[in-house]
């Protein structure tokens, strides 16, 4: 059960980062360089439904004493930089 929350945090991380990384430097701009506004709105719907289900399991884990207090916040803080999911995957099983 317990490695079953770990990979789900660990796949979530990933997919989270990458969709804030193609929001960031892909759909924005695109909208704001070439008028396509329907970019962001389907970029960021995405990211921010990954961005909310990361939570949802980041929650999870914290719930399960998988990640303590430290742990959370870092992974909360990492999860709003761009490419901060390389160093979150990294320290996900490490820590």
């Amino acid at each position: 059960m317990t490695a079953d929350t770990l990979r789900k945090l660990y796949v979530i991380s990933i997919l989270e980062g990458i969709s804030l990384v193609v929001l960031i430097f892909i759909a924005m701009p695109l909208k704001y360089l070439y008028g396509i506004k329907v970019a962001t709105l389907i970029v960021g719907s995405i990211h921010g439904i990954l961005w909310l289900l990361f939570l949802y399991i980041l929650n999870e884990a914290r719930i399960k004493k998988l990640v303590n207090r430290s742990q959370l916040i870092k992974f909360f803080i990492l999860s709003v930089i761009p490419f901060g999911f390389i160093p979150m995957k990294k320290s996900i099983y490490r820590d």
